[in-house]
């Protein structure tokens, strides 16, 4: 008797660190991004249909309002935004920067959440560099019956401080997060992230988080394979692929199917 596999809908998934929106060729100046990039990120959501995105250097206001975040609400089907500012802007004196989950659909049991901060510096030309409180924040949402989490990531950019991710003294960071991801109650895990790593076994912790990786090696940021969309159980995918973009990392989309029922 021949196996009959179950339907599944098919989601578009990504994951887009927007350097807040700067073109990472121009130089940055004083104010907020330039509106060509909401434009662009508006553009790319409906070209590629993207129904659920994780979205890290989103930038904010002092009041933790974000210009491009209104402008993806009004422009596209991703009507449904969570915010979580972490830190002051790496760009613009007086703003802050932070991660977002823009979706299709309604959003709820909203976590945020901040990583432990090593308080780390670097001297960069004549100015020194201090590590900023990165963080990651997850909600769930419904398709049909089935519950599906979603979980979008910025971890410490370890290279800029000429550090390695796999490091001990940062086992702390990513045990703090492996243990939040794997307490989410929903069955089926989407987590997109900026892992500044392509060592995703640090955040799996040996199989202590059962994931797999979209993205696979496909390089994210220059030729380094720094982000990825990671799913759980049940869930599969379909196609996976990176779109170059304003930004310094490359927009990652996938075809994340999702069974019919539980």
């Amino acid at each position: 008797m021949a196996v009959v596999n179950p339907p599944r809908t098919a989601l578009s998934v990504a994951s887009w660190n927007l350097h807040e929106g700067l073109d990472a060729e121009a130089d940055p100046h004083p104010g907020a991004a330039d509106s060509n990039s909401m434009h662009s990120v508006a553009h790319l959501v409906r070209e590629h249909g993207i129904d659920v995105i994780g979205l890290q250097e989103v930038g904010f206001d002092a009041d933790g309002t974000s210009e491009l975040l209104d402008f993806l609400q009004a422009a596209t089907p991703l009507r449904h935004i969570a915010r979580h500012p972490l830190h002051e802007s790496s760009f613009f004196p007086g703003r802050l920067s932070g991660v977002a989950i823009a979706s299709r659909f309604p959003l709820y049991a909203l976590k945020r959440h901040s990583l432990p901060n090593p308080r780390l510096s670097v001297q960069l030309g004549d100015a020194e560099i201090r590590s900023h409180d990165k963080g990651f924040m997850s909600a769930q949402f419904d398709i049909g019956e089935i519950r599906i989490g979603v979980t979008v990531v910025h971890a410490l950019p370890f290279h800029l401080f000429r550090r390695e991710a796999a490091d001990a003294e940062f086992k702390p960071i990513w045990e703090y997060l492996s243990t939040r991801i794997g307490e989410e109650d929903a069955k089926h895990a989407i987590i997109c992230g900026d892992f500044n790593t392509p060592d995703r076994g640090l955040l799996l912790r040996d199989g202590f988080l059962k994931l797999s990786s979209a993205m696979g090696k496909q390089p994210t940021y220059k030729d380094v394979a720094l982000d990825d969309i990671l799913y759980g159980f049940g869930l599969r995918v379909g196609s996976a692929t990176t779109v170059d973009n304003f930004s310094d990392h490359k927009l990652c989309i996938a075809e994340v199917l999702v069974p019919s029922d539980s």
